[in-house]
C-alpha cells in the first residue's frame, strides 16, 4: 500500500497512517491488514448481519463468468471513459488520482481499471471496497497495487471530500455518502442493468417479463449529482456449458426466484444465448 492515501478510521473518521502491516489513527484506534493483503474496517455497528454481502459460493461463480471475459465489453467501455477523464486531469505522483470501486465484489472490473490506468501512466491510488469479506479476500488475490476494504457504502472509510473518482457497478447506491468522500465537483460512474438485461433467462423464469430499467437520476439529482452523460452497452452472449449459465443465474438476484422444477432444468442446459443490456451513466457533484 502506498503513499497519498485517502483512508479514514470507520469510528472518528481521522486519516489512517500504515506502520508496516498495521494501520492506526491519533485516536489510537488500530487495524491490521489481513495476510492476503486487505484491510477489514467494518466495525460491528455497520454490520447488519454476522457476515454481510457475498457468500464464497457466489463470489466463486462471478469470478469464474467474468474470468471468462463475456463481459468484458462492459469494462473495456468503463475504462475507456475514465482514461478520457484521467487524461483531462493532469495528475501528478505526488497528487495522484483517489479512485475508489465501491462495491468491488471479486475485484474483476477494479483490477481491469488499475491495469490500465498503468499502461497509460496515471498516477493514482485505487481502492476496491466491499461488504463482503468473502469478496475482498477473493479480490486481493487479483492485485497487491490496489488498496481492498471490507467496508459499507454506507459508511465509506475516506477522508472527508478526498476522492476524485467514485465507480459504483450493479449495487445498491448510496449517494448522500458519496457527497460526504467526494471532492468538490467529482465525479461518479453508475452501472445499472437495462430493460432487456439476460431477457431470455429471465423470460424461462418469469410468467411476465417486466422491462423497467432502474433509473438513478432522480435520486442522485436530490443528492446533489447532475449527470453528465448515458452510455448503453448492449450486445449477445452464448452461453456454452451448463457451468456458466449457472454461474450466471448464481450471480443474479434472479436466483431466488427459480422454481425447483426450473432449477432442474436449468441444470441439464448445456446452451444459452442471452442480451447482455447495461447502462453506464456519469455524474457530477454540484456541491
Amino acid at each position: 500500500m502506498s503513499e497519498h492515501k485517502v483512508i479514514a478510521c470507520p469510528v472518528c473518521g481521522l486519516p489512517l497512517l500504515a506502520s508496516g502491516k498495521n494501520w492506526r489513527c491519533d485516536n489510537g484506534h488500530s487495524y491490521d491488514e489481513a495476510r492476503q493483503g486487505y484491510l477489514n474496517l467494518l466495525v460491528a455497528q455497520h454490520k447488519k448481519s454476522k457476515a454481510p454481502g457475498d457468500t464464497m459460493d457466489m463470489v466463486d461463480a462471478r469470478q469464474r463468468l467474468l474470468d471468462s471475459q463475456l463481459y468484458r465489453p462492459i469494462s473495456d467501455s468503463l475504462n475507456q471513459w475514465i482514461l478520457d477523464w484521467a487524461m483531462n486531469k493532469e495528475a501528478q505522483p505526488d497528487n495522484p488520482l483517489q479512485i475508489a470501486d465501491v462495491g468491488c465484489g471479486e475485484g474483476y472490473y477494479t483490477q481491469r481499471l488499475q491495469q490500465m490506468l498503468e499502461d497509460y501512466q496515471q498516477p493514482h491510488n485505487l481502492y476496491g471496497a466491499d461488504i463482503s469479506k468473502d469478496a475482498v479476500k477473493r479480490a486481493a488475490k487479483r492485485s497487491p497495487a490496489i488498496d481492498w476494504l471490507v467496508a459499507t457504502g454506507g459508511k465509506l472509510p475516506f477522508l472527508e471530500h478526498s476522492l476524485d473518482l467514485i465507480t459504483c457497478l450493479f449495487t445498491n447506491l448510496m449517494p448522500e455518502g458519496f457527497q460526504r468522500v467526494l471532492k468538490p465537483g467529482g465525479q461518479i460512474v453508475l452501472l445499472n442493468t437495462g430493460g432487456h438485461h439476460l431477457y431470455e433467462l429471465r423470460e424461462l423464469i418469469y410468467d411476465e417479463v417486466k422491462i423497467n430499467p432502474f433509473d438513478p437520476r432522480p435520486g442522485m439529482a436530490e443528492h446533489g449529482f447532475e449527470c453528465q452523460g448515458e452510455q448503453v452497452i448492449k450486445y449477445p452472449v452464448n452461453l456454452t456449458s451448463n457451468q456458466q449459465i449457472m454461474d450466471l443465474l448464481s450471480m443474479t438476484p434472479h436466483r431466488w426466484k427459480v422454481r425447483n422444477d426450473l432449477l432442474a432444468e436449468l441444470q441439464q442446459m448445456e446452451q444459452l444465448k442471452v442480451t447482455i443490456d447495461v447502462v453506464m451513466h456519469h455524474f457530477q457533484s454540484t456541491r
